[in-house]
């Protein structure tokens, strides 16, 4: 299981666009108080630069996570993801856990990347550590239910356009559901990271039926 992980983890490792998205959510952070300032837009006001530059770590992660999952994870799907599991003699719910894992801590490290930026804003704004901490690891952990949805979409779908459009709407209405439904954006987060453990479960469960045989226009 060690060695399927480490493939699925240096195929993302070896796209640049993992390297790219960490460069560009950085980069829009860090540029967030050069333009605006150590209070941030006027227009909001009472809310401090570092609360202003969370909304838009949290929108920058809505729009890059789905994107960098999309292209960064392994790309066999349908008969090439059956013929890998022939090859490898790996059941595909096996090889599919891999890819689930792989693409999360591809996209943790595409959050982590920002967290310089983020702890500077938090000390011009002073805000507490505790709070900068229960926010990241908030963050964080909406890395997982990001790459379940966009591998869910992957996998289920031939097109790899039609399979990041997908999971980039879903995982804006479920968050917004779930925002709907509890008071904070941490705690949306934490929600959605415990329900998506439930559809990762589905999918892998249904993984050795969907995936065990190659497709009849194929055999």
């Amino acid at each position: 299981m060690r060695a399927v992980v480490l493939r699925e983890a240096l195929v993302a490792a070896r796209r640049p666009a993992l390297v790219g998205a960490a460069i560009v959510g950085a980069a829009l952070l860090a540029l967030f108080p050069l333009a605006w300032g150590v209070r941030g837009i006027p227009t909001l006001g009472g809310i401090s630069l570092y609360d202003q530059q969370f909304r838009l770590e949290w929108i920058l992660a809505l729009v890059l996570l789905p994107w960098t999952a999309a292209r960064v994870m392994a790309t066999e799907r349908a008969d090439d993801f059956v013929g890998l599991s022939a090859l490898t003699a790996i059941q595909p719910s096996r090889l599919l856990l891999a890819r689930l894992l792989a693409t999360a801590i591809a996209l943790v490290a595409v959050i982590a990347g920002a967290l310089p930026v983020v702890i500077s804003a938090q000390q011009m704004s002073a805000v507490a550590a505790s709070r900068l901490v229960a926010d990241q690891v908030a963050l964080l952990t909406f890395a997982l239910p990001a790459a379940i949805i966009t591998v869910w979409w992957m996998q289920l779908t031939t097109d790899r356009l039609l399979g990041w459009l997908g999971a980039a709407a879903t995982t804006v209405i479920v968050v917004t559901l779930a925002r709907l439904s509890v008071a904070t954006m941490n705690q949306a987060a934490i929600a959605l990271a415990t329900i998506s453990v439930g559809a990762a479960a589905i999918l892998l469960a249904k993984a050795d039926v969907w995936w065990r045989y190659l497709s009849e226009r194929r055999a």
